[in-house]
């Protein structure tokens, strides 16, 4: 079984997209412009048909950063509004206990904020309700970054294996046996 023969270009253009995919584009290592140089003036191929390109050309992810920075930045905001809330709430509540009722329900007290005694953002409802938003906020996000991360991922293997067969078939007529 004879294998079509690689033009340097096809070669020059598999490496090519692998580091736009991978985004090394603006990082590519010297050995790697030494390689793309090389293969481009068609000059030390037997040299670099010996070479490992695993190892030469790692395979790197890009990981949603701005996003996992987002998601952990969020997880704690439904308690951060819980204790905000009952910070508000515990004043009024004592007085509550002292001038009205000495055995009033604070879950009870939370909710029906009588006589206005803080504001109606802090009513428990209220706070129940922007925590459970904030919650299905991060289930979404968590299922788009993993999304995300599995469909990038396979783009990249795919670009990954076909830029190392490419390059395999390439060096392949310069090895020596």
């Amino acid at each position: 079984m004879s294998l079509e023969r690689i033009s340097n270009k096809v070669a020059l253009q598999s490496i090519d997209q692998w580091l736009k995919v991978s985004k090394q584009k603006n990082h590519m290592s010297p050995v790697i412009k030494e390689l793309t140089d090389d293969i481009r003036d068609e000059s030390n191929l037997a040299s670099w048909s010996r070479v490992n390109f695993i190892q030469l050309i790692p395979f790197r992810t890009e990981t949603p950063r701005l996003l996992h920075i987002v998601r952990a930045g969020c997880l704690f905001l439904p308690i951060l509004l819980t204790w905000l809330a009952l910070s508000q709430v515990i004043g009024p509540f004592a007085l509550y206990l002292q001038n009205v009722q000495a055995s009033a329900n604070f879950l009870w007290f939370w909710q029906q904020n009588p006589d206005n005694s803080f504001s109606d953002l802090y009513v428990l409802s209220h706070v129940a309700l922007t925590d459970a938003a904030v919650l299905a906020f991060l289930l979404v996000l968590a299922m788009r970054i993993s999304w995300w991360e599995t469909t990038r991922e396979e783009k990249m293997e795919t670009v990954y294996a076909d830029m190392l067969s490419t390059l395999e078939r390439y060096f392949a007529p310069h090895r020596s046996n």
